[in-house]
């Protein structure tokens, strides 16, 4: 196969294993005519080991914002709470860091300058590692682009292959 199947056969299986939840829409949810309430904040995941949090300004409007992901070997969860004048940070995002079960685990998020991405790496023999573009320009989370890298140990050659994309992360 070549690279560019591969991809596509990798992105298609994360989006067809992706579960369906419940729209949130100001932190509340209604389900069969009764309302629940849920609430994502900053706090619950401070100082939570099963997390890590990146600091940085995702959407380019001059303030900080916060990634938090599941560690590796953890999940796949990543939410994104955008900073405001205050100094308050405000649930904007859930999505994931493209860990998967037996594959690639989260390494690494960067701020890039259109807003962030995100690193997977194989963590046991060999060498693959993806990278997830995200933007995060005007409050909109678009994932832009997915570059995987392998690594030939037996030839000592890289293969890289790129796919420009646009995805929408709030719609998925």
């Amino acid at each position: 196969m070549n690279k560019i199947t591969i991809l596509v056969l990798l992105f298609s299986f994360l989006l067809a294993n992706c579960q369906k939840k419940p729209i949130l829409k100001n932190d509340r949810v209604e389900a069969n005519n009764t309302e629940k309430i849920q609430t994502i904040n900053l706090n619950q995941y401070t100082n939570n080991t099963n997390y890590f949090i990146k600091t940085f300004d995702v959407n380019k409007d001059g303030i900080k914002d916060k990634i938090v992901s599941h560690n590796r070997y953890l999940g796949d969860e990543l939410l994104l709470f955008l900073g405001d004048k205050r100094g308050n940070y405000n649930w904007a995002l859930k999505s994931t860091n493209f860990s998967e079960d037996g594959g690639n685990q989260i390494s690494d998020i960067k701020e890039t300058k259109e807003g962030f991405e995100i690193i997977t790496q194989f963590p046991d023999r060999g060498y693959l590692q993806n990278t997830y573009w995200v933007s995060g320009i005007n409050n909109k989370f678009i994932l832009k682009k997915i570059q995987s890298e392998s690594e030939s140990w037996q030839n000592g050659y890289t293969e890289k292959c790129s796919q420009n994309i646009n995805v929408d992360l709030k719609k998925t």
